[in-house]
């Protein structure tokens, strides 16, 4: 928690990713003035480690700290921080020459990941394990970033290809809810596991949708709002800080608290107010979910909390740089949405 490097840990491909779309972020907002060199070096040094790494197609899940390969695993949540990292590197550097690493990466998912039963495998080799909604989000998001850097219209066609699964498949209308775990089949999954959700990813769904929504000029017939609903009324512990894990029923599951779920909250309150829906009030949650942040997850040098136990005291004793991209992403909502006094705070 002092800043120093957790010795003996492999770095993973999705950590760079996530760290170049911090650096551009910090560029384009003028946060440090050393960011447009960082998302440079970083962009070099990504591809030079994981990009082919042992021969074959797609991009290696980790390498060592001497830079040898440590899982060749092909991660498809990996693979999709890699095109928010291309679309990261374009906004800032406008060299759109760097969208041919994009594309050559989707063609990677659609020849070795695509399942029959639609979307992609999580994992390749396949460990039978099921299928996850995840890394579905987060391609999304990857497409909507390169849609926004680039304004190519296959990258928002493709968005919508992913909206269509998510509304045909993941999201479960009866409860208005996306559970996270399925089968081969994208069936949910037996038993419990089947019935988990995760208010952090409502939140992070229902920003993304909305997103979607003002790019394409579709509707997506409330399920953003579906979504958002039932992490506003079941998400929260009474102190304020959001479960990571609850139930179809809003029953809570897992009631320790990650960083994450509220900064993505912080972001759909934001993106709900920008769509008119219950304005004040989503303001007024955004402001105090920042202010939450601040005050029980971020230390006064600069570091955070990644999570709390159930009763909000502090549950881990390192700092994982992988927050950082929640992080600065909720900042940057609440900079880009006028009248929200906190995103100051929150940067000093």
């Amino acid at each position: 928690m002092d800043g120093r490097l957790v010795p003996e840990v492999p770095i993973r491909l999705m950590v760079q990713a996530r760290q170049i779309f911090c650096y551009a972020m910090a560029a384009r907002r003028g946060w440090h003035p050393g960011g447009a060199a960082l998302v440079e070096t970083a962009f070099a040094s990504m591809r030079r480690d994981y990009h082919h790494r042992d021969g074959a197609e797609g991009w290696v899940f980790a390498v060592h700290r001497d830079g040898t390969v440590a899982d060749t695993r092909r991660d498809f949540y990996a693979h999709a921080f890699v095109l928010l990292a291309v679309a990261s590197y374009v906004l800032v550097t406008r060299r759109s020459d760097a969208l041919a690493l994009a594309d050559e990466t989707l063609a990677y998912l659609d020849k070795a990941m695509r399942a029959p039963a639609g979307g992609y495998l999580d994992v390749v080799p396949p460990t039978g394990s099921g299928r996850s909604q995840n890394p579905h989000m987060h391609l999304f998001e990857g497409l909507l970033w390169l849609w926004s850097a680039s304004g190519e219209p296959r990258y928002l066609a493709r968005a919508g290809e992913i909206a269509d699964l998510f509304v045909g498949k993941f999201f479960q209308p009866a409860h208005g809810v996306v559970i996270e775990h399925f089968d081969a089949d994208l069936k949910p999954a037996p038993g419990t596991r089947g019935k988990i959700v995760e208010p952090g990813h409502h939140f992070e769904w229902a920003w993304l949708l909305k997103r979607f929504e003002q790019a394409s000029g579709r509707t997506l017939a409330n399920v953003p709002e579906a979504l958002f609903d039932h992490a506003d009324r079941y998400g929260y512990a009474e102190s304020g800080l959001i479960f990571d894990e609850v139930l179809v029923d809003g029953s809570p599951h897992t009631t320790t608290h990650r960083l994450w779920p509220m900064t993505e909250a912080i972001k759909a309150n934001v993106a709900m107010a920008a769509a008119g829906r219950a304005r004040e009030e989503a303001q007024a949650r955004a402001a105090a979910l920042a202010d939450r942040l601040a005050s029980r997850f971020l230390t006064p040098a600069g570091g955070w909390v990644d999570r709390l136990d159930a009763a909000g005291g502090p549950a881990t004793d390192f700092m994982p740089a992988s927050s950082l991209y929640h992080l600065l992403g909720a900042i940057d909502e609440l900079a880009g949405y006028a009248g929200l006094r906190t995103a100051r705070e929150l940067v000093n």
